[in-house]
């Protein structure tokens, strides 16, 4: 693994870089985002409909920007802990297991409710806003609608479980291998 390393140091600089400025531009990037939405759709007159735009605005930050943004600092944490001798991986490392399950378990509630909600035909705070304005679609083009969203949740949380898995078993052989050297 050392040779690898050494024989790849800027690729993986470059990486871990990448990888820092990426959960930056995703945690600030979700911030704007959720200024610039609040400003431009906050006057919402129904309470019902503030509520659910609410949720989804909170749904929306925490799904697409803010655990993102958290799983790209911890790659870049890991390729910083693979480059440099530390004696521990940080604090976020650590955690980055557990956050890809719980990350994966929210991803298919979210998707539940999604296929809830395009079945019933309603408003919900965490469906893609764009499948439910078409009244005029049938039931059958409304499941129809499911089957993308099914399958990549579907693949992002087998690969977010198997990152998961692999940072679980994969940190221990690093702490190993750096206090033989």
């Amino acid at each position: 693994m050392t040779q690898f390393i050494e024989k790849h140091r800027r690729l993986l600089q470059a990486y871990c870089l990448i990888a820092r400025i990426l959960g930056w531009v995703l945690m600030l990037g979700g911030l704007f985002w959720l200024f610039a939405i609040g400003k431009n759709c906050w006057p919402i007159k129904e309470e019902q409909q503030q509520i659910n735009f609410l949720l989804y605005v909170i749904s929306a930050l925490v799904y697409d920007f803010v655990i993102p943004g958290f799983l790209a600092f911890a790659i870049g944490g890991l390729l910083d802990y693979l480059l440099r001798p530390m004696k521990k991986p940080p604090l976020i490392l650590g955690m980055t297991d557990k956050l890809c399950y719980i990350y994966s378990v929210f991803l298919i509630i979210k998707l539940l409710i999604s296929i809830g909600s395009i079945k019933s035909g309603d408003s919900p705070w965490i469906v893609n806003l764009r499948y439910l304005a078409i009244p005029e679609i049938s039931e059958q083009t409304r499941i129809l609608l499911v089957q993308p969203l099914l399958v990549t949740t579907l693949a992002k949380s087998l690969l977010l479980i198997g990152i998961g898995m692999i940072l679980h078993r994969l940190l221990p052989v690093i702490e190993e291998s750096k206090t033989l050297v």
